[in-house]
């Protein structure tokens, strides 16, 4: 089995890299080149450096990697700000990160029938709160992308699933003064994305 993590060294990503240690030619794509590098040499996987708002950059590391039976798009970012006071950098980082990422991956991989690819969405009602306007957006927007994608990768016997997060417990909550109360582990949120990766046919959309 050929995985692919993106965001490999975000909370979710590195729960996901450890539970699918040993189970196949692991390949690990992020921002933060070290801690990237310490998680493949602590897995057994591949890292790859990368942004993912550079085209060509991920064009040729999917390329590298090859046709796929697993990728995980887990990479992310959010912020919480009045719309009056968001700069437009901020914007934009959430939407390469959650969205633009997204779908440069989607256009450039290249799948083995009966492939999975999981994206990390949330709960609509949850963020669309004071402050969320960038992370509504991108979450609204990548449901609306996979919706489509997955009609048009249908042909090539390619299964996408979207998950329906609550809030869990990773540093992408740092920047907010941590995760709320009651937020869910990484591992807890893991287990239940494999689970539905791993069913004979995986749903369309799990909301964990």
């Amino acid at each position: 089995m050929r995985v692919l993590i993106l965001g490999g060294t975000g909370g979710i990503g590195q729960a996901l890299a450890r539970a699918l240690r040993g189970q196949g030619e692991l390949h690990l794509a992020g921002r933060r080149r070290e801690a990237l590098l310490a998680l493949a040499a602590e897995v057994g996987g591949r890292a790859y450096p990368l942004e993912l708002g550079d085209e060509l950059e991920v064009q040729a590391l999917l390329e590298e990697v090859g046709p796929l039976d697993l990728l995980i798009y887990a990479a992310g970012a959010v912020v919480r700000k009045p719309l009056r006071e968001l700069p437009r950098s901020e914007w934009e980082e959430v939407f390469t990160a959650n969205l633009t990422g997204a779908y440069l991956v989607l256009k450039h991989a290249r799948f083995r029938p009966g492939a999975r690819a999981g994206f990390l969405g949330a709960y609509p009602d949850y963020v669309a709160h004071p402050g969320f306007a960038a992370y509504a957006a991108v979450k609204a927007g990548l449901e609306a992308l996979l919706k489509v994608a997955a009609k048009e990768l249908r042909r090539e016997g390619v299964h996408l699933v979207l998950f329906r997060l609550p809030a869990v417990a990773t540093g992408l909550w740092t920047p907010l003064g941590g995760p709320p109360k009651g937020a869910l582990s990484p591992e807890g949120a893991v287990r239940r994305i494999l689970e539905a990766l791993k069913a004979e046919p995986p749903p369309a959309l799990v909301e964990v």
